[in-house]
């Protein structure tokens, strides 16, 4: 059986070596991945503007996601009106109506001062430019903001589900681990905390439940996948 928890220091300490000589005996199945970044992916819609292109593809992958939501939340609101998600959208991450806004940036929550564009911003940009991802070049929201990070995420997980380059495989493991470790607690216990207390939204809220009970289950599900052996 592996032991995971030296396994994971290994790979985020950079000894790949140490790592590789854990799992010469296991046969992993690298299809949880592909689920994981469907996953990510579908939260990554959840938190963007519901423009036409984004409601559309909720609506068009709703059903096809009905396990994953009854998996990690509790009567989750169907999907509703378009113009009234985005009416709520705006109030939540857009307009500071008496100071009610929640702020979808992971630097808000890490810097002292509560400014954007902070270290996270910068570390999270360094490791999608190892992975190669790049922006749309639409996107005009700073790469720690919270659908941007999901959709990093999902990338990750779509690499990972793909190990033709063995050496890149750990490397992306290596920034997975980086990123979860460093920015999971604040995507969980700070941004789907506040956005839960919003009850008014309950749409959003449920889909914040979903982020944070996601996030909390991503470790297990990989210790589960890794630690398949012969």
């Amino acid at each position: 059986m592996l032991a995971y928890m030296d396994f994971k220091k290994n790979i985020t300490d950079g000894d790949f070596d140490a790592a590789k000589e854990m799992l010469k005996d296991a046969d992993i199945d690298t299809t949880p991945f592909t689920a994981l970044a469907n996953s990510s992916m579908f939260l990554s819609l959840l938190f963007r503007y519901p423009d036409d292109n984004v409601y559309d593809l909720l609506k068009d992958n709703w059903s096809s996601f009905s396990d994953f939501i009854s998996e990690y939340t509790e009567d989750f609101p169907h999907l509703y009106d378009q113009t009234e998600m985005q009416s709520d959208f705006i109030k939540l991450f857009k307009q500071d109506f008496k100071g009610s806004k929640v702020v979808p940036y992971i630097s808000y929550y890490t810097e002292e001062n509560k400014t954007l564009y902070g270290e996270s911003t910068f570390k999270i940009r360094e490791w999608m430019a190892s992975e190669g991802f790049v922006l749309d070049a639409e996107t005009s929201d700073l790469e720690d903001n919270i659908f941007i990070v999901l959709e990093f995420l999902s990338a990750i997980f779509g690499r990972l589900a793909q190990p033709e380059n063995i050496e890149k495989w750990y490397a992306t493991l290596q920034i997975l681990y980086k990123l979860t470790g460093t920015y999971g607690a604040v995507m969980t216990d700070e941004f789907a905390k506040l956005v839960q207390q919003r009850k008014e939204m309950p749409f959003y809220a449920a889909a914040a439940a979903l982020l944070e009970n996601f996030m909390n289950d991503v470790d297990g599900i990989l210790e589960e996948v890794l630690a398949v052996t012969e």
